[in-house]
């Protein structure tokens, strides 16, 4: 379903580039603000800019002029533009949404989502992360409604990683007000945290070769992230 342009959604475009390493993840977006404000990108209702990536810019016919005008200005490679034609050829549908180009790039989470789903987006392949019951737990199912924008971050010796929350996007609520359990409230800035046998620890996921198909799926970044450490 399609979420129209809220009526103050006016302002200019412009092409956000992407870090050095992850030449892939520029986008063109919407900057909302008067001659007089510097302003700020326009937001989705989960959080995310608005934006049209370059892979959709690449892949879909219908953006040849935008693309067109990226490489006059030179904001984008021949290279570039090559490399992400061959790597998105044989992807029919793009959901930008679920596309993790860089390590610390911010992605949307629902508190009452099922499954976290991203596709990673390696130099030559893809592969699928996939995190079941993220903010479940057993009774209730999920305790807590909410939209957040969060990222990963890599432990100081790059062998796990964390979830750093960013911002709370729609307030956080407990539908549960008696609820006591492994699921804590998430605060901005703060690490995605459980309650295990009283005490609070942060999730993390191993990062070791071979452990998971969902910690090989983000070691394809590895190589290339300058994911921030804080």
């Amino acid at each position: 379903m399609l979420t129209p342009f809220p009526p103050h959604a006016r302002g200019y475009l412009y092409y956000h580039p992407p870090p050095l390493n992850s030449l892939l993840a520029g986008s063109i977006r919407l900057r909302v603000g008067s001659n007089n404000a510097p302003g700020s990108d326009l937001l989705l209702p989960n959080g995310l800019p608005w934006q049209v990536t370059l892979p959709e810019l690449v892949k879909y016919a219908h953006c040849a002029t935008a693309l067109s005008k990226l490489l006059q200005e030179g904001l984008v490679s021949p290279e570039t533009v090559d490399h992400c034609r061959q790597l998105f050829s044989q992807r029919r549908l793009l959901f930008p949404e679920i596309l993790l180009l860089r390590f610390d790039q911010p992605f949307a989470l629902a508190m009452d989502q099922a499954e976290l789903r991203l596709i990673v987006v390696g130099r030559d392949r893809f592969a699928r992360f996939t995190k079941q019951k993220l903010f479940g737990d057993p009774a209730p199912r999920y305790p807590f409604k909410g939209r957040l924008v969060a990222r990963f971050e890599l432990s100081p010796d790059s062998t796990r990683c964390f979830i750093r929350i960013l911002r709370v996007v729609t307030p956080v609520e407990c539908v549960e007000p008696s609820y006591v359990g492994k699921i804590i409230e998430p605060k901005a800035g703060d690490y995605l945290t459980y309650r295990t046998r009283g005490a609070l620890v942060p999730w993390s996921l191993d990062l070791t070769p071979g452990t998971s198909l969902s910690a090989d799926a983000l070691r394809l970044l590895l190589d290339d992230t300058r994911a921030i450490i804080r």
